[in-house]
């Protein structure tokens, strides 16, 4: 998928949709990961408790960097302005100062239809640093055929099973 330097998702291929859903149709500060991670409990479910801490520590250290290069945008000041007021785990992290930019990691989705996935991360950046192209692929074997398996369901939604044979029959 192809994102901006504040983490706004621009572009997903069927893969990324298939695995994270549409991130594009969001809007207003939704728009932004970081701005969803701090205050929805539905987003950090996609990801091990265990990683969450480290998960908003990045997504922190990332949007700092990104405020960095655009010092002096008003529009990066008040977005992170509501992002403190939305989230006291945000306002602590932020107050922190920590700058990274990651470029390659290991992360660890939970998908709804086929589990846990390990995936390694790469993230390519733009000449002018605005945009990123972050490319995830299989870390093991058991995550490469939840792939597979994810791509054979593509985005069908399945009814729950009733045990009713009338339901299969449609009376």
């Amino acid at each position: 998928m192809v994102l901006s330097d504040l983490g706004e998702v621009l572009a997903q291929n069927r893969a990324s949709l298939l695995l994270m859903s549409d991130r594009t149709a969001f809007t207003g500060d939704r728009r932004y990961l970081v701005y969803r991670w701090f205050p929805d409990p539905a987003v950090r479910a996609t990801h091990p408790p265990e990683q969450h801490e480290r998960h908003a520590r990045e997504l922190v250290a990332d949007l700092r960097s990104a405020a960095g290069r655009r010092s002096g945008d008003p529009a990066v000041a008040v977005f992170v302005a509501r992002l403190q007021a939305v989230s006291c785990g945000f306002r602590r992290m932020w107050a922190e100062h920590e700058v990274a930019v990651e470029r390659t990691d290991r992360k660890t989705v939970i998908h709804p239809q086929v589990g846990r996935l390990v995936l390694d991360c790469e993230t390519l950046v733009g000449l002018d640093r605005q945009q990123r192209l972050m490319v995830l692929t299989p870390a093991d074997h058991e995550s490469r055929e939840r792939l597979e398996l994810l791509q054979v369901l593509g985005l069908q939604e399945f009814a729950p099973d009733t045990g009713r044979r009338d339901d299969v029959l449609g009376r």
